[in-house]
């Protein structure tokens, strides 16, 4: 990283789903990018190039508990019932770097799907040493109307820029 480049940089991703234009909509990101299942790799490498101080990843939940969006504390190596790495089911702890409040709980289900995949890479990176970088998945309900989503997410992550001041 050069001395020119601005610390504390935040970079969003969101999966397909409706969350893009969440994702677009923030105001507190620096960096936005859609991840697809065809240039997981491509972000991966511009994470580890940027090297920014935190990642913020989105992507829709058609659950139960449709009031909350949803932090996500942990991931697995479990893809599409396969593993990505090893023959066995492997939790990886994620440790937000938001906190939860009356719109937003910690939760465990990152299931087997995209937003799994993308998290469990992006944490063996910041695990390995290769990212230095904090991580957080938001699972988005399905029914929570979008411009309330945005809202709720920038007044976080305000919150939390003010933490770091």
């Amino acid at each position: 990283m050069t001395d020119d480049f601005p610390t504390n940089q935040i970079y969003g991703f969101a999966l397909s789903g409706g969350t893009g234009r969440i994702l677009y909509g923030l105001k507190q990101i620096n960096c936005c990018y859609l991840v697809y299942s065809n240039n997981i790799e491509h972000y991966l490498a511009m994470l580890l190039h940027d090297q920014p101080s935190y990642v913020l990843g989105l992507g829709t939940y058609s659950g139960a508990d449709q009031d909350q969006i949803r932090i996500e504390t942990i991931c697995t190596n479990q893809f599409r019932n396969d593993y990505v790495d090893g023959n066995e089911k492997q939790k990886v702890t994620i440790n937000s770097f938001l906190s939860e409040n009356s719109q937003m709980k910690l939760a465990e289900a990152t299931g087997n799907s995209h937003c799994n995949l993308v998290s469990c890479k992006i944490m063996q990176l910041i695990n390995q040493g290769k990212l230095n970088a904090q991580y957080t998945f938001l699972h988005i309900p399905k029914r929570m109307k979008p411009w309330v989503t945005t809202e709720t997410i920038d007044q976080k992550l305000i919150e939390f820029k003010q933490t770091l001041q």
